[in-house]
């Protein structure tokens, strides 16, 4: 997806782009580092709301007092494309004719089938690669939220999820917040490997934003930036906005 988006922002003008999937509304986006989560959300809500309200497919410009942008609505997909006064709108329809198709066949691609994990990809999945998501996950939280917050949720989540997912009895959260396999047991290797993370990672944002304004359920996407594009591969953000609903 990074990918994607950077071939728009090479359009001279463009300084910015983001991609929304309508029907799971998870954010992708390629803007300045100086843009943080809040400000990301503040108007990525918005467009996908407005993606939602205009037909199917349509192309939509705006003009701001320091510059101008473009809205591409698809069916799967709302892309906006973001830029300065310069940004030459038929240089950049150019390249978003097949930008924007790609974007939403990576999307249409994403979908769950009957409530399974998506393609080889999700079923070949590796236990410790999603060991490793969680525990990027936690200390990327850590940062917003504290050690004390995250060590606690998470063991919280865990446990309460044991039950139906046995295998996380197999793994224990240290005093640091960090999820590990206890010594003497092979990592799972179950139909319910996916979900199971998954489900976790989701009760545990889940209790931190009971806790704490710092974080929502819609952040898990900047607190996994490191691997998201692998995850997005696997399923798992679909599986975590699923169980969210």
């Amino acid at each position: 997806m990074n990918k994607i988006l950077s071939t728009i922002r090479s359009v001279p003008g463009v300084w910015g782009a983001i991609a929304i999937d309508k029907k799971r509304a998870l954010t992708y986006q390629l803007l300045p580092s100086t843009y943080d989560a809040e400000i990301v959300k503040s108007f990525a809500i918005p467009t996908l709301n407005l993606g939602r309200t205009f037909e199917r497919n349509v192309i939509i410009d705006f003009f701001f007092e320091n510059g101008k942008g473009r809205l591409y609505n698809r069916p799967e997909a709302v892309v906006l494309v973001l830029g300065r006064f310069e940004l030459d709108f038929d240089l950049l329809n150019s390249i978003c004719k097949e930008a924007v198709s790609a974007i939403c066949r990576r999307f249409a691609r994403a979908e769950v089938h009957d409530g399974g994990i998506v393609s080889s990809d999700g079923s070949n999945v590796s236990f410790e690669f999603l060991l490793k998501a969680v525990n990027i996950l936690a200390s990327n939280a850590q940062q917003k939220i504290g050690a004390y917050l995250v060590t606690k949720h998470l063991r919280n989540a865990k446990d309460k999820l044991v039950e139906k997912y046995d295998f996380l009895s197999t793994l224990t959260v240290d005093n640091n917040g960090v999820a590990y396999l206890i010594k003497g047991y092979p990592p799972y290797k179950g139909d319910d490997l996916l979900q199971g993370f998954a489900h976790w990672a989701n009760l545990f944002i889940s209790n931190c934003a009971k806790s704490t304004d710092k974080l929502d359920a819609a952040d898990i996407l900047e607190l996994t930036i490191e691997i998201k594009d692998k995850l997005e591969m696997t399923g798992f953000y679909q599986l975590y906005a699923d169980i969210g609903l």
